[in-house]
């Protein structure tokens, strides 16, 4: 009785499919429907991609004209339009999302363990109104644009210029709410859904910034979009909020704008200042010095940089006490900076660094942020001494 031999493939030579959140599901609606974090990042870094290139061309078109005293390439109005139009896009729809949509949509779940951020529909439905606002902002920009600056300052938006303001603040408006909702999913997600063993404090420090900036998020966003609201009141139906021949004030639109708009500078940079966090640790190989002090920092520049505001608005006409009490509160907030800065700094002595891509640049940003904070400290105490 002979025996049959059978061969076997080799296994160490046999292909396995690997299986990832790319591969998993094919097709274009498989992407649309999706509630994968990772996925919605993606989604968020194609069309935050798209959006910073309009806005850039903008820029450029700018520069060009700018060459010259006179209006070679385009009109005083256009340039007021193609001015506008660049500070919304790169505002609204590069600076503010940039970081804390694509990367921290795709790392603070894995970062902290979980499977998924806490509310996925919510996800993806932030990516929707942030598209939703973008095409808005295409729309107005086709059709015709509007020339009243990105701070869109009263009475200039509500009774001087007939562009379309409305579309524009509708763009803005909805797009406000897609911030709003990543925030409070990634503020529901570092507070419930953290592994068995990720205590707050032992945490990256790059999800304690991002959890900073989630509280601006959260809490600075919604008075932008009321600001909006009373601008498109008082233009369609004449309220008189910020009208003074009815009773109102324009500054008060200022203090409601800039109320966000400060703290907005610091959802642009605290996640930034989390990704310094990890690089500096990793290509010096060390663990962050001060650990605490760097965490609870980027908590306090959210908290100071709600007080601050009104360091932009000390040519409009509040009183010198008023400049001085803000003048200070805007050099207190830069003592948080000030203490990542030496705490990366003291991380680096004695660590074994690797000049690699990421830490040249890291370097690059630690060069930069003392001089951004110097900046303004000092713009306040000159406001007010000249005035």
């Amino acid at each position: 009785m002979s025996a049959t031999i059978v061969s076997l493939p080799d296994q160490s030579t046999a292909r396995i499919p690997k299986v990832n959140f790319l591969t998993k599901e094919n097709g274009l609606l498989s992407w649309l429907l999706t509630g994968d974090h990772k996925r919605i990042a993606i989604l968020y870094l194609i069309s935050i991609t798209f959006f910073f290139f309009i806005g850039g061309a903008l820029a450029g078109l700018i520069r060009l004209e700018l060459l010259t005293p006179q209006a070679d390439l385009m009109a005083t109005d256009t340039y007021n339009k193609v001015f506008t139009m660049h500070g919304v896009i790169m505002i609204f729809f590069f600076l503010v999302p940039s970081v804390p949509a694509t990367l921290g949509n795709f790392l603070i779940p894995i970062m902290i363990g979980a499977k998924d951020l806490a509310l996925p529909r919510i996800n993806l439905l932030s990516w929707y109104l942030y598209m939703a606002g973008g095409m808005l902002a295409l729309y107005t920009m086709m059709t015709g644009g509007v020339d009243t600056g990105w701070t869109f300052t009263t009475p200039l938006s509500t009774h001087y210029v007939n562009t379309n303001v409305l579309t524009t603040g509708l763009a803005v408006f909805v797009a406000g709410f897609s911030s709003i909702f990543t925030g409070l999913n990634f503020i529901v997600t570092i507070h419930k859904m953290r592994c068995p063993g990720m205590t707050w404090f032992r945490m990256p420090l790059f999800v304690w910034a991002h959890y900073a900036a989630s509280i601006l998020m959260v809490l600075g966003t919604p008075v932008l979009a009321i600001a909006i609201v009373l601008v498109a009141l008082e233009r369609t139906i004449g309220i008189g909020i910020f009208d003074p021949t009815k009773g109102g004030d324009p500054l008060l639109f200022q203090h409601l704008f800039w109320f966000y708009s400060h703290p907005a500078v610091y959802i642009m940079i605290l996640p930034g200042m989390g990704v310094i966090s990890e690089t500096v640790s990793t290509f010096s190989r060390k663990r962050v010095f001060g650990y605490t002090a760097v965490a609870f920092s980027s908590v306090a520049i959210a908290v100071f940089g709600f007080f601050v505001w009104a360091h932009h608005m000390f040519i409009m006409g509040i009183s010198n006490y008023s400049m001085l009490v803000f003048s200070l509160l805007t050099m207190l907030v830069a003592v948080p900076s000030a203490i990542k800065i030496f705490n990366w700094t003291f991380t680096l002595y004695k660590g074994s660094i690797t000049f690699e891509t990421p830490m040249l640049y890291t370097f690059g940003f630690m060069g930069c942020l003392p001089s951004a904070d110097l900046r303004a400290c000092f713009s306040g105490p000159q406001a007010v001494t000249f005035i």
